[in-house]
């Protein structure tokens, strides 16, 4: 079976370790940083490198989840979230660019994407200015 998921991050493709439980608070700031840049997938149980080590339980639930960013984000950001089958189970979160302003996290931050200087991507604050 060819593998569906990316191997290499990119503007719209991020990957997170979920061995450990990937954070909330810091799961909810690459949501809002995908909304206020173009939009993109997340996905929890993938390595930096593209190696597939799997979703915690903790976030196997993708209707809980899905639920749970939007109760955190503001305003709520609706996200599609599935398990994907590959070598192990992966949790894909797509997130819609955001046209109505800005898309901020519930305790207040805002944040984007950008490309590094070395081609990797990375999350950096939004700032009124």
């Amino acid at each position: 079976m060819a593998r569906t998921i990316p191997v290499k991050e990119t503007l719209t493709v991020e990957f997170k370790s979920d061995l450990k439980k990937y954070g909330d608070a810091d799961l909810f700031e690459d949501i809002v940083a995908f909304a206020n840049t173009d939009g993109g997938d997340l996905f929890l149980g993938v390595e930096d490198d593209g190696t597939i080590t799997g979703v915690h339980p903790g976030h196997s639930n993708p209707i809980t989840l899905s639920a749970y960013i939007a109760n955190n984000t503001v305003p709520p950001i609706s996200t599609r979230c599935e398990i994907i089958d590959e070598e192990t189970p992966v949790l894909k979160i797509t997130v819609p660019k955001f046209y109505g302003g800005i898309a901020a996290t519930r305790s207040g931050k805002m944040l984007r994407r950008r490309i590094k200087i070395d081609g990797t991507p990375e999350n950096i604050p939004m700032y009124p200015t």
